[in-house]
């Protein structure tokens, strides 16, 4: 009953989970916490332990097809809530540890309802065997549905749940509007635990490439259909403007398109590629990120990133590399904004205003970001989860 259990998005194909992990790694190393990881398949994690699989995923045209059904995935999700969640919440074996901590990530948005059902499953396991539970660091999405709403409201009312450690305030204020007056007290404001990780010492020299992050326009129609950059064309059209604009500036040999692992970015990036590699002679691609260490030491090397991904910005801010950011989901921009840099990340409402030069002239004169006053507060965040 010493431990404490760690529950999330450990082994997803998102590298920005495994930095995710990677941070609450160190802040339990650098607070003496004794922990056991678990995904969110039910399986245990060794630390540091984060592999993509190589190469492509097969196609499955009618699956792809089915998934892209809002009342499919609903549905879907409800199903595994009476069946494999069930069993996952089950096989965590909660009474073995004094605590269970679910987090970070945006482990608390509706995502057709996926990752609240399965947390209400944890949650009520947790209460069966009277085993506390916190959330830290977790954010909330864009906005939740009217059933998404009733079951955080279910998960934060839980007498189970001590706490609720958000990492914006958009999540801060959606999760205590669904908690209510009474249990609102429960949720907190904070930030990305990725927040916390930094350079080490002689770690990841800084260069003179400048980093272009992509993120597929096909996870753009997805998420945020409304954004200009899910239609392919314009996305390819914009990032040649954002190149022939900084070319001038640093030469095409000190300009890399770079994909954070996934492999919907990985084909984008290499499209993109293909399409300058002509115009740009010497522009290089990079579709080889497999791990967070990976994606560390990459955007560590960069001179400075234009970043989509919410975790290749946060890793740049972390590595003391200068970024420039795309709000394509309210994480992205408030993110940018508790880091005091507001001005360095593109909103939606000012996207198509912004010129290639504009863009590439505020990436060029961007200075690396002062974390200490955060990293403070995530240890004191991170020391009121777990109970110091």
């Amino acid at each position: 009953m010493s431990k404490t259990l760690f529950a999330g998005e450990y082994s997803s194909r998102n590298v920005g989970d495994g930095i995710i992990k990677l941070a609450i790694e160190r802040l339990c190393r650098d607070h003496g916490i004794e922990a056991d990881f678990r995904d969110f398949y039910g399986n245990p994690v060794q630390d540091s332990s984060f592999t993509l699989p190589h190469g492509k995923t097969k196609k499955n045209s009618f699956k792809k097809a089915l998934l892209q059904s809002a009342a499919v995935n609903y549905a879907i999700s409800i199903l595994f809530y009476f069946t494999r969640y069930k069993k996952i919440a089950a096989n965590y074996d909660t009474r073995k540890y004094k605590q269970v901590i679910i987090g970070g990530g945006n482990l608390m948005m509706d995502n057709f309802l996926n990752f609240p059902l399965l947390i209400l499953r944890i949650v009520q396991q947790c209460e069966r065997n009277g085993t506390p539970v916190k959330l830290f660091s977790v954010g909330a999405g864009k906005e939740y549905s009217w059933l998404a709403r009733l079951i955080v409201s279910r998960i934060v009312k839980s007498q189970a749940v001590r706490s609720v450690m958000c990492r914006d305030s958009h999540s801060f204020q959606l999760i205590s509007a669904a908690a209510g007056k009474r249990h609102a007290h429960k949720v907190k404001a904070g930030f990305d635990s990725a927040l916390y990780l930094e350079r080490e010492a002689g770690e990841h020299t800084a260069g003179g490439v400048v980093g272009l992050g992509v993120i597929a326009p096909a996870i753009l129609k997805t998420l945020t259909p409304e954004h200009p950059m899910s239609d392919k064309q314009y996305a390819l059209s914009w990032w040649e403007a954002v190149v022939r604009a900084l070319e001038p500036q640093v030469g095409a040999a000190r300009i890399e398109v770079l994909s954070n692992g996934s492999n919907a970015d990985n084909e984008f990036a290499q499209e993109l590629w293909e399409a300058l590699a002509s115009k740009f002679p010497g522009i290089t691609v990079c579709t080889s990120i497999q791990d967070p260490t990976d994606l560390i030491s990459k955007i560590g090397s960069y001179r400075a990133l234009a970043a989509y991904r919410m975790h290749a910005a946060v890793t740049a801010m972390a590595m003391e590399v200068p970024v420039v950011g795309f709000e394509w989901d309210p994480k992205v921009l408030h993110m940018f904004s508790y880091c005091g840099r507001q001005d360095a990340c593109v909103s939606m409402a000012q996207f198509r205003e912004r010129s290639a030069q504009d863009i590439t002239a505020t990436l060029l004169n961007e200075t690396p970001v002062r974390l200490d006053a955060i990293r403070e507060s995530l240890r004191k965040d991170f020391q009121t989860a777990v109970g110091m």
